[in-house]
This record gives structure tokens, sequence and C-alpha cells, in this order.
């Protein structure tokens, strides 16, 4: 037992006698590293003692205080006066004292009694926020773990993972770690540093969020905020903010600048007034859902063996059908394994300053046709020789992989029927920071490699050997080695080998979504 609220159970055991040795054991044990406690547990047995000194007056001596008050007139004691003391009004003055002590502190006790039960602070503030989802998340509140589904006006640290809170008016707010805010009251976040994103409906207009650089305040719209190394960014994807300079001390500097939809501001105590900078489309995430989108329709109808959209959950790596989820792998680093995705939504996020370290997957679907598809979104935030994108390759086993070579050039290798490994390569280096949709295929005759809907590379090539269940792996090797440097996003398994115009199709269906989301 160690909770404090639980431990302030013990106080009223311990005054009646109740309590047994382990939770003494407790109790002592507790009082000695905690201060606070100790001021506490004397209090509590001030005012348990002077409750027992009231349950202890007779009737008489009840009646004398009575009798007492009347003479007076009033509260003050009736010793001190010019009256000369007698043995009545020095048993009245004890029955004063005794019944006047409890009149002061009895009030306090039911009031500590209250506290001591629900926890400090939670009597006297109502929540603020309320906790939608959390993944992989680590919250402190005021220092101490937060496990709370409610927010109260606080100070936070959301020292891993992602949140999603909801505020008054249907107000979303999405914040990902390492992120340092103040939940202020029903319609104000302070965010002191760290990355968020607010999606207001229209009777949630006036929504605002202080940085140390500026007070963004909302007129129905969606936007997101980055603090990071003395400078603010705004960005607003859609309606309508109002952006004003604040200086180091809090007050307001020059001009208020009003951002309307695709605009996006620095603020800078060092320079004059706001920046315009490029807007974001990929650096937020903005919701944790996956949309429902033309391009998963025109994957469905093609049929695959599995679908990897890359949700944003903290249960492991989804897949449809389920029996082929796997987990998420991390490691060190500051940023969630999840990013935004190459559409709404989430990604698989690799190295790039998260703890990403990749996902596997133990029992991967059957491969026995002698056919194959691999489609994939991905994102190369920085270079990565040899970085894989997916793969079930392994000296004895598995029959694919989509990965870079050693100059950062995108390549598939596929284990033919003989057992003999095949490579091809593209012949140019895959963009930075941008998504690209790659696909290889198989299909008896010709292993070919796709990028945004194009042949880049293709050579002879027979049947595919077949491969039952091996373990796959994304973004990294079985060694945990080769990491990917940047997302992967909406991989997509088939047993078959699709058309250059099939290929073609859902690169275009995919535009579509992304123009229409952008």
């Amino acid at each position: 037992m160690s909770d404090s609220s639980e431990l302030r159970l013990l106080f009223a055991e311990y005054a009646r006698g109740a309590i047994s040795t382990e939770q003494l054991q407790t109790l002592e044990e507790a009082l000695r590293k905690n201060s606070g406690l100790r001021c506490e547990f004397v209090e509590y047995m001030n005012i348990d003692s002077a409750l027992g000194d009231m349950a202890a007056l007779s009737e008489l001596e009840l009646a004398e205080f009575e009798q007492a008050e009347t003479r007076t007139g009033s509260c003050e004691s009736p010793i001190g006066g010019n009256e000369p003391t007698t043995a009545f009004d020095v048993r009245s003055s004890q029955a004063y004292r005794a019944v006047a002590t409890v009149g002061t502190v009895a009030a306090a006790l039911l009031v500590a009694a209250f506290l001591w039960l629900a926890g400090p602070g939670d009597v006297r503030q109502a929540a603020i926020a309320r906790l939608v989802t959390k993944v992989d998340a680590v919250l402190t509140c005021d220092g101490k773990p937060h496990v709370s589904n409610e927010l109260l006006a606080r100070n936070y640290q959301l020292l891993r993972g992602l949140l999603h809170l909801q505020f008054a008016d249907n107000v979303m707010v999405y914040v990902e770690a390492p992120a340092h805010f103040d939940v202020v009251g029903a319609a104000r976040v302070v965010l002191h540093s760290g990355r968020l994103s607010a999606s207001v409906p229209p009777e949630g207009v006036g929504f605002t969020v202080e940085t140390p650089e500026a007070e963004v305040v909302d007129f129905g719209t969606e936007f997101s905020v980055d603090v990071d190394g003395g400078a603010s960014e705004v960005h607003v994807f859609e309606g309508l903010v109002r952006v004003q300079p604040r200086s180091p001390t809090g007050e307001k500097m020059g001009d208020s600048v009003d951002l309307r939809s695709s605009q996006a501001v620095m603020i800078d105590n060092a320079i004059e007034k706001p920046a315009e900078i490029e807007l974001a489309t990929d650096r937020f995430i903005r919701t944790f859902d996956e949309p429902r989108l033309g391009y998963s329709r025109s994957i469905k109808q093609l049929s695959p063996v599995a679908i990897y959209r890359m949700a944003i959950r903290g249960q492991g790596l989804a897949c449809v059908p389920t029996e082929y989820s796997g987990v998420v792998l991390t490691g060190d680093g500051k940023r969630s394994p999840h990013a935004r995705g190459a559409f709404a939504g989430g990604s698989l996020r690799v190295l790039a300053d998260s703890i990403g370290r990749g996902g596997r997957v133990d029992t991967s679907p059957p491969l026995r046709t002698g056919q194959f598809t691999l489609s994939a979104f991905v994102y190369l935030e920085e270079d990565a020789p040899n970085g894989i994108v997916s793969s079930n390759l392994r000296s004895d086993g598995g029959n694919f992989a989509l990965a870079l070579n050693e100059l950062g050039v995108l390549e598939a290798t596929v284990r033919k029927h003989d057992g003999v490994l095949l490579t091809i390569t593209s012949d140019a280096s895959l963009a930075l920071r941008t998504w690209r949709h790659v696909v290889m295929t198989v299909d008896g005759q010709r292993l070919c490699l796709y990028e945004d809907g194009r042949l880049i590379a293709s050579t002879l090539c027979s049947l595919l050997a077949e491969s039952e269940a091996d373990v796959m792996w994304f973004g990294t090797d079985a060694d945990g080695q080769n990491l990917w440097n940047g997302r992967i996003d909406e991989v997509v398994l088939f047993d078959k080998a699709l058309s250059n115009a099939e290929v073609a199709n859902l690169y275009q269906a995919a535009l579509e979504e992304i123009e229409k989301l952008e």
C-alpha cells in the first residue's frame, strides 16, 4: 500500500486500535519517509483526541457549559473577568474549552477526512479535460505519475507516447511526447514545449493555446503548434486562427496575425514579426483514426492476403486479417514509434528521432502460389544505407525483401523456387522527406519494381519460392540491423502479381486521396 489516499485510511484504523501488524508497519514506514504525511497524521490524532474529549463530557458538564455561555453572552471564556473564580467557574471553563475546541475543529475534521479519502486537490477542482486515448504514454502531473482519465487545472509532462484529449465543446487535442503543458481551463492550454494539434468545431471557437512566444486563438479550425528551441510554429490546416506574438514576460508584442487554411508562421522573440514558413503537412498527428478511403477500397477489390495500415494503437501492429498482426519494436529516442501517415492517421516510424525500431510479425501470411506483390508507402527522413522496408528473408528461408542498398538506392530481392536469390535495383536514389508509393511484383516470368505508379526496373524471373508463415519484418531485419530512417505506411501483401495498369491505378487512387486530405 503506497498510495497516499490509502495510507490516510490507516489513520482511523490506528486511532481506534484496529490496525493490523502489517498495516502498522506500512504506516510507520510511510511516516518515516514522508514529513508531510507525518504532519497530517499528527493533525488527525489531535482532532481525534478533541472529539474524544467531547464524547467524555457528562450531561451535567454539558449543561454547565450551556449555563456558562448564557452568563457570558458570548463565546469568550468565563475565566479572566473581574468576577471571583469559583469551582463552578472552573468546571464550566473546562467544559467550555473542550466543546469550543470541538466547535472549531469538527468542521475541519469533516473537510480533512473528505480530503484524505478523495486525495489532495480532487475535491476542490472539477475535471477540465478527458483522456480519450493514450498510446504507450507516460504522463506526469506536477511531477507525479498521472493515472486518471481526467485532467484538472495542473501542470503536465508527457514523457513518452501520444495522448488524445477532449475539452469542452468537443474540442479534440492530440499531444506528442516529449511535451510540457498546463491545462488552464476548459478552453485554454499553455504549451511550454512539444507538439500539439487541435480540432475545434464551431461551438468551440475561442479555444486558445499559449506558448512562450505567442497566444493562438482559434476561430473554428484545425491547427497545430510546435514549441522548440525558443521558437513557436503555428500551422493552420483548415479555418482561421489569430496569432498574437508575446514577449518573454508575457506582454503583447506588435500586431496580431490572422492565419487561414494552408498558412503557417514561426514566432521567435529574436525577430520583429512572425515569419511565414511552409505548411508542415506530414509532421503532426492530427487524428488517431485511419480514414475510410477510396484507396483502401481499391486495395480490397484486388483481394490482398494481408493489409497493414499502421494504425496508431497501443496494442501493436494491427493487420487485416487479425491473425497476421504483429508487434511494434521500440528502443531509445524521444518521439513515438507512430507518426502521421501518407494519409490522415498513422504510420510506423523507425529512427527519425523516435523510439521506433521497426515491427515484427511472427506469423505472416503463407505465400504458396509462386506469384507475389508487395505495396507500401515510404518516407525517408535521412539516408539509410541498407535500410529495410519489409522482408522475410534469412539465410535459410524466406522469399522477399524490399530495401535500400548500400548506396541508398531502392532494390527488390526474391528467392526463386530453385533457391537462388535475384535482385533488381532502381536507377536513382529515393527522394528524401516525401512520401513515395513503392511496389514489387513477381508473376513467374518477371520481377518488377515500381515507384509512384511507374515501372522503374524489371528482369526475367521464374516463380517465387514458397513461404509458410515466416517471420516478417518492417523497418529492420532479423538481427535488429539495417534500420529504415523515416516512416512506413499502408503495407499490403498479395499472393498474386498485380499488372502494370493495376499498380498505376492504385497510385492514382492514393494521389487523389492525398490531395483531398491536404
